[in-house]
């Protein structure tokens, strides 16, 4: 199959696990289309249930989901989107979809809502901080929302052939189940595993592990930091975030694993559009960043802080300086995509 003719096909359904903290499976976390929970159903239940045969189905014949916008959207602004990169990642397991053998070989489970932030891009589903905004709107959630009920053993069954675990949140790094499923894997010796993170970069430490202590045993840990401003700013948009401690905690690692390869993405809003270009450059400067690091989230919701939503003085003012900053990106030699990446956003304007 040549994945390139395809408009909408998307791979994920033939490799990827998604399980939501509520315990819902979903093609992936920009699709919310439902395919089961694993709270009541077994993981091999849903995975070779009518739903996802409905989904690969869907998809094998090239049929658009609109449950797909956010890529069709990021798509359109001339940017990649997580449909595109998985089907260039896993061009390689084309053969799945062929042969009809779907296998979970890259997982992203997020064990919990729980996460010490409370940021105002997000809700009370993605963090255990917003438990309380949350009930003064009548959510029946707990405070802690958790995807499996009793334990994971059963997702054990599929970790020996797994290629990559995405941790996301809530915050990975405080998850008790995060740090179980590492130890599973050491017991194993499946150090070959891409161990890749969404985190707040908060803290290095849980109880009495370090985790850079652990990430050191693994071959290749990939590190995505949710920033989205300097100093107060940061602060400000990420309720619980200190800067200084996110400096302490970024030279740390690279006085103790400085081979790990550590990124930021930052949650493009109206929050932090004029302070993008500091943010990149602050980093770049002080030798806390690879200048070719950054991969820009935009956020869609809430629609009030859209980059779309932003009035016209404004978004003349955010036009300019990510042009300015482009300048400065090529005269700092930064790879052609990152240079790409704040060019889309003046597309998605």
């Amino acid at each position: 199959m040549t994945l390139r003719s395809k408009k909408h096909f998307c791979i994920l359904p033939w490799v990827h696990l998604h399980v939501a903290q509520s315990g819902k499976v979903h093609p992936c976390c920009n699709n919310n289309r439902y395919l089961g929970n694993v709270q009541e159903n077994s993981i091999k239940e849903i995975w070779n249930g009518e739903q996802f045969k409905k989904l690969r189905n869907q998809f094998e014949a090239d049929i658009a989901d609109k449950r797909c916008n956010h890529c069709y959207n990021i798509e359109n602004s001339g940017k990649e989107s997580l449909r595109q990169i998985s089907n260039k990642k896993y061009q390689k397991d084309i053969s799945r979809v062929e042969e009809n053998n779907p296998q979970p070989i890259y997982l992203d489970i997020r064990f919990s809502n729980i996460c010490n932030f409370k940021c105002k891009t997000c809700w009370h589903g993605n963090s255990s901080a917003w438990y309380e905004e949350g009930s003064k709107n009548n959510a029946s959630e707990n405070r802690i929302i958790k995807a499996f009920t009793n334990d994971f053993s059963e997702l054990l069954e599929y970790i020996d052939e797994v290629e990559e675990i995405y941790f996301a949140g809530g915050e990975p790094l405080i998850m008790e189940e995060h740090y179980q499923l590492l130890e599973e894997l050491e017991k194993r010796n499946l150090h070959h595993i891409l161990l890749r993170y969404n985190t707040n970069f908060s803290t290095l430490s849980f109880k009495d592990k370090n985790i850079l202590d652990i990430w050191r045993k693994f071959k290749n840990v990939h590190i995505s930091a949710s920033i989205d401003g300097t100093f107060n700013l940061g602060e400000e948009i990420r309720e619980g975030f200190n800067w200084n401690k996110f400096i302490e905690n970024r030279k740390q690692m690279l006085a103790v694993c400085p081979e790990i390869y550590f990124e930021i993405t930052p949650t493009v809003s109206t929050l932090n559009i004029l302070n993008l270009p500091k943010l990149h450059q602050y980093l770049v400067k002080n030798n806390l960043l690879n200048i070719d690091n950054i991969y820009l989230n935009f956020l869609e919701r809430p629609l009030n802080y859209n980059l779309k939503s932003l009035q016209v003085e404004t978004k003349k003012e955010a036009i300019k300086m990510i042009k300015e900053h482009i300048n400065w990106l090529k005269i700092n030699f930064a790879n052609k995509l990152i240079i790409n990446e704040f060019k889309y956003t003046l597309n998605y304007f």
